[in-house]
């Protein structure tokens, strides 16, 4: 009997980070939504749906989770994180403490999923510089040492939503549809999933290691 090949035909991306650091105005920018500076904090989730196109030429539906920041939510941004492909960090450049508790959302994605692509964006980077609490070079080591494919961004003006999004929605079909040397089919999709522990762009050594300290 031949195995019958499996295609995924959604793709679902949550967006994580503190509380107003500008996660849903990065969802409006995306979704072609109007920007508004006095946007209210997303209660629990919010659930957005479009198309998007990626490089192979294939269509797919691109479902992305908008979820609160406040502490209060964290249950249900846990809970969310472990249905998705892909996860956006967004800290805010003007919020030093967002840039700090970054690590604290990467070890909660670290604890909670099992091959989840991850990137991060480092939001409101229309502000004057002279503002900002986290400097570029600093955001960028970080997310060198994490192994985080790193965006700055602006809800306001656009600057790398549409490429941060397109990243992402490729790299989680590709970390799931297109691992070389791994043939998913209805028959062994469950397996693969259970057998994957990579997390984030942190590549497999940095999770096998994380894997080892756990145990």
């Amino acid at each position: 009997m031949s195995e019958k090949k499996i295609k995924r035909n959604v793709i679902k991306i949550a967006m994580l980070g503190d509380s107003e650091v500008g996660k849903t105005s990065i969802c409006n920018n995306f979704m072609n939504l109007e920007f508004n500076d006095y946007a209210l904090s997303t209660i629990g989730t919010e659930k957005l749906e479009t198309q998007i196109k990626l490089k192979n030429g294939e269509e797919k539906k691109l479902i992305i989770w908008d979820t609160a920041g406040q502490e209060r939510f964290h249950s249900i941004a846990l809970k969310t994180m472990r249905t998705v492909q892909g996860i956006v960090v967004v800290f805010s450049f003007n919020c030093r403490k967002s840039f700090e508790n970054v690590i604290v959302w990467l070890n909660q994605i670290k604890e909670n999923t099992n091959n989840v692509s991850v990137v991060l964006f480092g939001n409101k980077c229309d502000f004057d510089e002279k503002i900002w609490e986290v400097t570029r070079d600093e955001a960028m080591k970080f997310a060198k040492e994490k192994g985080l494919p790193f965006f700055e961004t602006s809800a306001k003006i656009g600057k790398g939503i549409k490429e941060g999004f397109d990243f992402i929605a490729n790299n989680a079909y590709e970390k799931v549809e297109g691992n070389p040397g791994i043939e998913i089919t209805k028959e062994n999709h469950k397996e693969v999933h259970k057998k994957s522990k990579c997390c984030g762009g942190g590549g497999d050594g940095e999770s096998k290691k994380s894997k080892k300290k756990e145990k």
